[in-house]
């Protein structure tokens, strides 16, 4: 569902609540919004490729962003203008930071280690 942009943060912060009661996982993306269909796009792109025409072109232009945010079948999405990016990201990221202690720690391989074990094992070896 598109939603304004307070809107999606709010959005955003409950499902971060929901989550570290559940097992769920939300993932978020972002992307430049070109606001073309996709069929034009693809018939630019041939339409350069046929040519041989690729000059890297000065796009002056700013475009808005997409965000959205997924978890199980929550989906909420939003459209950030370039105007308004600077306000959106502070927000956005304060969120991130006070809801990062809900995720969850990598766990390391401990394969590496046995193998610089190994290593060193053989060059001993080939030494004496």
């Amino acid at each position: 569902m598109l939603l304004d942009n307070d809107a999606f943060l709010t959005q955003l912060t409950r499902l971060f609540e929901n989550v570290k009661s559940n097992t769920k996982k939300i993932q978020l993306t972002m992307k430049r919004h070109t606001w073309q269909p996709k069929k034009l796009r693809n018939a630019e792109v041939a339409k350069e490729l046929k040519n041989k025409e690729l000059e890297k072109k000065g796009d002056d232009k700013e475009y808005p962003m997409v965000i959205r945010a997924t978890c199980g079948k929550n989906k909420i999405q939003t459209v950030v203008n370039p105007s308004d990016s600077d306000k959106f990201y502070t927000a956005y990221s304060n969120i991130l930071k006070v809801h990062m202690d809900s995720m969850k720690k990598r766990e390391k391989k401990e394969k590496k280690k046995t193998d610089r074990k190994k290593k060193i094992r053989k060059a001993k070896a080939t030494i004496a």
